[in-house]
């Protein structure tokens, strides 16, 4: 696993094989979760040509993470 981004407390996107897998961490009022989820090409590319791109999906995921269950890898993944 390589780490390509990181913000403490919020998300990790890292490349695990083939796949880029972004962890974030989302809060329900006073509760919080974790997921992990596998990106899509589309967001691959998006996250490559733009340095703002990340910050905008972490707003998606955690403004409804319902959204990206289907593609939510259970446990969700710290890389070390």
């Amino acid at each position: 696993m390589r780490i390509i981004a990181e913000k403490p407390w919020s998300y990790v996107l890292f490349e695990d094989g083939p796949r880029w897998l972004l962890t974030v961490l989302v809060s329900y009022g006073a509760a919080e979760n974790d997921m992990t989820i596998e990106l899509s090409v589309s967001e691959i590319e998006d996250l490559k040509n733009d340095s703002n791109a990340i910050d905008a999906l972490v707003r998606r995921i955690s403004a409804d993470p319902g959204n990206f269950v289907a593609r939510e890898i259970r446990p969700a993944i710290w890389p070390k």
